[in-house]
C-alpha cells in the first residue's frame, strides 16, 4: 500500500487531505509541523510527502530541502495558499515534484498522486529496488 505523509499545520486541511487520501485507497498518516514530520520521516517509510510552505517553525521548504538533503527519495508535492511566480520557482529550485495552490483541487491532487507514484514504481522496476545483487 502506498503510505503519504502529510506536513500541515491547519487542522482542518490536514483531515480532508487524509480522509481524501484514506478514501482513495493510500495509507495517510500526517504530522502538524515540521519537526515532528522530520521525526516521522526518520522512523518511518513513506511513498510520498504532501507539505504545506508557509507552518511555524520548519517551513515546507526546510522539509523539502531536508528531504532532498538526506535523499529519502519520495516525490514531495508542496502545497500553498499564498502562491505565486516567486512561490513556484522557489519550489522548484528545491526540487518539488508537484506544485498545488489552495483551495486544493482535490482531482487535481489526485492525478499528480497516481503520476508521481506510478513514475516512482517504474523507476523501481528498472533500477531493481529492494533486489539482492548478483
Amino acid at each position: 500500500m502506498i503510505r503519504i505523509l502529510i506536513i500541515e499545520d491547519d487542522e482542518e486541511m490536514r483531515f480532508l487531505l487524509k480522509d481524501f487520501l484514506s478514501e482513495e485507497g493510500y495509507e495517510a498518516d500526517s504530522a502538524h509541523n515540521g519537526s515532528e514530520a522530520l521525526l516521522k520521516l526518520a522512523k518511518e517509510p513513506f511513498d510520498l510527502v504532501i507539505t504545506d510552505i508557509r507552518m511555524p517553525g520548519l517551513t515546507g521548504f526546510d522539509i523539502l530541502s531536508a528531504i532532498k538533503k538526506l535523499e529519502l527519495g519520495m516525490p514531495v508535492i508542496v502545497i500553498t495558499a499564498f502562491g505565486g511566480d516567486e512561490v513556484y520557482r522557489r519550489s522548484m529550485a528545491r526540487e518539488a515534484d508537484g506544485y498545488l495552490e489552495k483551495p486544493i483541487h482535490f482531482q487535481k491532487l489526485k492525478g499528480l498522486i497516481q503520476e508521481l507514484v506510478s513514475s516512482k514504481e517504474k523507476q523501481e522496476r528498472r533500477f531493481g529496488k529492494d533486489m539482492p545483487y548478483g
